[in-house]
């Protein structure tokens, strides 16, 4: 799990799925609509021109190296934003990359439900 103080060394870190196979570099750190660092853009591609955000949740730090628990494929189809890189996500943006990661998305409160994880299933928030 990435604390809170780790934030601030992602930038430039690469970026590894769930297999170790290399994705890219961490661009720089979004912000959900409450505020809060939880998606990592990461640069894709063979000058990094590419971005693709994937959610912080359940990643980790090896090393130097962020590993997420998604497969590169699936990251490099994540949804493209209209939201502007310096801007928190909307909730629509929000909502978009919770369904392309099967995470569930539970809003601009972000509680977490009392209810058990559902299997296959992620939170955010």
């Amino acid at each position: 799990m990435i604390t809170n103080e780790q934030i601030h060394t992602l930038t430039g870190r690469d970026v590894h799925d769930r297999t170790g196979e290399k994705i890219g570099t961490v661009g720089r750190v979004r912000l959900d609509d409450a505020g809060r660092p939880t998606w990592a853009a990461v640069r894709t591609g063979l000058f990094g021109f590419s971005e693709s955000l994937v959610p912080l949740e359940g990643a980790h730090l090896d090393g130097d190296r962020l590993v997420v628990p998604f497969d590169k494929a699936m990251i490099k189809r994540s949804p493209v934003l209209a939201t502007p890189p310096d801007e928190p996500l909307t909730r629509d943006d929000e909502r978009r990359l919770c369904d392309h990661y099967d995470l569930l998305w539970v809003g601009v409160e972000h509680v977490r439900p009392s209810r058990p994880r559902l299997l296959g299933r992620r939170f955010i928030g």
